[in-house]
């Protein structure tokens, strides 16, 4: 029997509103606890999921010089043409933190590029490029194993952000807290995309969904660990921020192998679904900086709203997403 992918597109679909409660974290307010899991946990989950399935796809249809060239030069594009339109927004939003003379802006639009993109969410697609691109290349040379123990050593440096506060005082401190100052964020292609990007490629590599059984158990299992490392971490008042969790990773490994070895027959358009994760994962980030304008001074307070917070981004995403969909294939 054909193997279908149905699963997958329906938890990239899912994740990409997933992405929007942590963006717009609607519960914080009202359920701090509730808001704390939707977010900094069940939110935490998703661009791992993205990394794996991309490194799953890429390796899965046969990464060939040319198939390289053809998937790097569709994802530069799309990063490229999102970054530009996401220029002013992204001008806008630095300028409520920060004054920024021409030679800063020049010199952080490189760094925004190459690092965590014109608009914060845009890193995903920059932290994908440089990781593909250096699996790609580094499998030309080296074994997949070593592969995967690199990008968990660069992984678990990545972590030194969420437990940022069991870091002794020292040299070593002091240098991680200058890598903050440049970049403000482990959470980029190098620290956090190869490894997920590689288990992707190593799960299509040897077939691994056909010979773990019951996946879902572990899933399950690691979810809950998850649970408790951030109710922890969260505790302890560890984190600088709640990028990276250790359980995160085997969680992912899992989690993608459940939804492989699921076959859902639905009468849906899962390729349609595919798509309209894409474009909402970009377009959601438009509606973030541009409804608190449009409401401006007087009506601002109404984005101080959770609930308002989430459907006034939610639902002109979704409207400018079947736009983008049917009459804009330049955004897709």
């Amino acid at each position: 029997m054909k193997k279908n992918y149905n699963a997958i597109d329906l938890m990239k679909f899912i994740s990409a509103f997933l992405v929007i409660i942590v963006h717009t974290y609607p519960f914080y307010t009202s359920i701090p606890t509730l808001g704390f899991i939707t977010s900094n946990i069940v939110g935490r989950v998703v661009i791992p999921f993205f990394f794996v399935a991309a490194g799953y796809f890429f390796q899965k249809g046969n990464p060939t010089p040319e198939r390289f060239k053809k998937y790097t030069i569709k994802l530069v594009r799309l990063y490229l043409v999102w970054s530009v339109l996401y220029i002013p927004l992204g001008i806008h939003l630095l300028n409520g933190f920060m004054e920024m003379t021409p030679v800063l802006w020049a010199a952080g639009s490189f760094l925004a590029l190459v690092n965590f993109g014109t608009y914060f969410h845009l890193w995903y697609m920059a932290a994908l490029i440089f990781a593909i691109c250096f699996c790609y290349f580094y499998l030309k040379k080296f074994s997949m194993k070593s592969l995967l123990i690199v990008g968990l050593i660069l992984f678990i440096f990545g972590c030194l952000e969420t437990y940022y506060g069991i870091i002794p005082n020292g040299a070593f401190l002091d240098a991680f807290n200058i890598y903050l100052m440049i970049f403000f964020t482990t959470r980029n292609g190098l620290f956090f995309g190869i490894l997920f990007v590689s288990m992707g490629m190593f799960i299509a590599k040897i077939n691994l969904a056909e010979k773990i059984k019951h996946a879902w158990v572990y899933a399950i299992f690691f979810f809950i660990a998850l649970c408790i490392e951030a109710f922890s971490i969260k505790s302890f008042g560890w984190a600088i921020d709640y990028n990276f969790y250790f359980m995160v990773v085997p969680f992912s490994f899992f989690w993608f192998i459940t939804l492989l070895n699921t076959n859902i027959k639905w009468k849906v358009d899962f390729a349609a679904m595919r798509e309209y994760s894409v474009i909402i994962y970009f377009s959601h980030g438009i509606f973030l900086e541009l409804i608190p304008i449009l409401l401006g001074t007087q009506y601002g307070y109404l984005f101080d709203s959770g609930v308002f917070r989430l459907f006034s981004v939610l639902i002109p995403t979704l409207l400018v997403s079947y736009l983008i969909k049917h009459k804009i294939p330049l955004l897709r």
